[in-house]
C-alpha cells in the first residue's frame, strides 16, 4: 500500500523523501536561536513510523552515534514506513556541557511540555507536539552516567506486552523493568499509546565501541519486529529479564579498586572491590554482595565520596540460565565484558 505524505515543522515529507530539518527552539538569553536536527526517512510503501532518539541529558555521545548510524544505512527504497531521527534532543546540553539545561536538570521530567514554560518544558512541548504525536513506536538510546559503565541493557515497562516483546527483540543481554510513575516521558509515551524501548550502554562522554554496534543491531532488529525492515535475522539470545536494579553506595571515601567485571554473577558475600586511604593507611573497606546477583553497572572513577554509588547489581529469579545467556552473549563480543 502506499504511503501518505507528512507534515513536520512545517515542512511536508512526501512518499520516497529523504528530508533534514531543523525544529526551532527556544532562544538563548543572547538572542542566539537553537535547532534541534531531525532527519526523516520516508519510504513509498505506507508502514509504522518509528521515533529514534538520544541525548536528552547532553552526554549520551554512544546514543548520538547510534542514530547517526543507523541512519546512514537506511534509505526510503529499503524500508516500509517511516523513521524519525533525532541524534541530539538536548543541543544546550551537548554545547554548554556540564550544564544540561538554563533551569532544571532533566528534559525526560519536563514532559508533556508547556510552550509557555521553563527552556526544557518548552522543548517537551515542542518534541511532543511536533514528533511524539506522530510516531508509532520509540526508542530512546541512553549511556551511563558520568563514570558510570553499564552492561548494555534495554529497559521497558513490563506491564506493556508490546513494549516487552519489542524488547526482547532488541537482542540485549538484559531487559530490565522500569516504573511509568516518577518519569514524565515515560508517562506521555503511555498516555499516547506509543511502545518506549530505552536502551543503556557504556558511560557517558565515551565512545564503547561494542555498545554502539549492539545499538545500532539491537535497533535494526526493532524494526525487523515491526516489519519495517525484511525479517532476515535469526534469533540468537533470549535475553533474561530483571525486575530489580539497585546501586551499592560507598559506606567510606577513598580510593575504589573493583574485584569484578561488568556481567559477572556474584554471591552474597562475595567481595565487588575495596576502598582504601588514599595517603598510604594500611585500612582496606570491602565492598560485598548483598546477596546473588549480576554486575550490571560499575563506577569507573577511582577517586570515591562516601555516599557515591559504585557498583550496580541485578538479581533475577533464575540465576543459573542469567549466567548461561550472559556468557553466550559475551563470547560473541569483539571484546569480553567479563575478564
Amino acid at each position: 500500500m502506499k504511503n501518505s505524505k507528512i507534515k513536520i515543522c512545517d515542512t511536508t515529507i512526501h512518499p520516497g523523501e529523504v528530508a533534514n530539518l531543523a525544529l526551532p527552539l527556544p532562544e538563548q538569553y543572547s538572542c542566539s536561536p537553537l535547532y534541534m536536527p531531525i532527519k526523516v526517512i520516508h519510504s513509498k510503501i505506507k508502514g509504522p513510523c518509528l521515533l529514534l532518539f538520544s541525548v536528552l541529558k547532553g552526554t549520551e555521545l554512544n546514543g548520538l552515534d547510534i542514530v547517526n548510524r543507523i541512519t546512514k544505512l537506511i534509505t526510503p527504497d529499503n524500508i516500509r514506513g517511516t523513521i524519525i531521527a533525532i541524534p541530539v534532543v538536548n543541543i544546550y546540553g551537548l554545547t554548554h556541557y556540564p550544564a544540561m539545561l538554563p533551569v532544571g536538570h532533566d528534559i525526560a521530567d519536563c514532559f508533556p511540555g508547556d510552550e509557555h514554560g521553563t527552556f526544557g518544558e518548552r522543548i517537551a512541548h515542542i518534541l511532543t507536539q511536533e514528533i511524539l504525536t506522530k510516531a508509532d513506536y520509540c526508542i530512546e538510546l541512553q549511556t551511563g552516567g558520568l563514570n558510570h559503565n553499564i552492561l548494555p541493557q534495554v529497559y521497558c515497562n513490563f506491564d506493556n506486552k508490546l513494549a516487552r516483546n519489542l524488547a526482547k527483540a532488541f537482542q540485549a543481554p538484559v531487559v530490565t523493568n522500569v516504573e511509568i510513575e516518577g518519569n514524565s516521558l515515560r508517562q506521555i509515551t503511555e498516555e499516547l499509546q506509543i511502545p518506549l524501548l530505552v536502551y543503556q550502554g557504556g558511560e557517558a562522554m565515551r565512545f564503547d565501541e561494542n555498545a554502539i554496534v549492539l545499538g545500532v543491531d539491537g535497533v535494526k532488529n526493532v524494526m525487523r519486529s515491526i516489519d519495517i525492515l525484511d525479517k532476515s535475522a535469526t534469533k540468537e539470545i533470549n535475553p533474561i529479564f530483571s525486575r530489580d536494579e539497585a546501586w551499592i553506595v560507598a559506606h567510606k571515601g577513598g580510593i575504589l579498586r573493583p574485584e569484578v567485571s561488568l556481567g559477572q554473577i556474584v554471591q552474597k558475600g562475595e567481595l565487588l572491590g575495596t576502598i582504601s586511604d588514599p595517603f598510604g593507611a594500611e585500612i582496606l573497606e570491602p565492598v560485598e554482595a548483598l546477596q546473588e546477583a549480576i554486575v550490571v553497572g560499575i563506577n569507573t572513577t577511582p577517586l570515591i565520596h562516601e555516599g557515591l554509588p559504585i557498583f550496580k547489581m541485578a538479581s533475577f529469579l533464575d540465576h543459573e540460565k542469567a549466567e548461561s545467556v550472559i556468557e553466550a552473549w559475551d563470547q560473541k563480543q569483539p571484546d569480553s565484558y567479563i575478564s
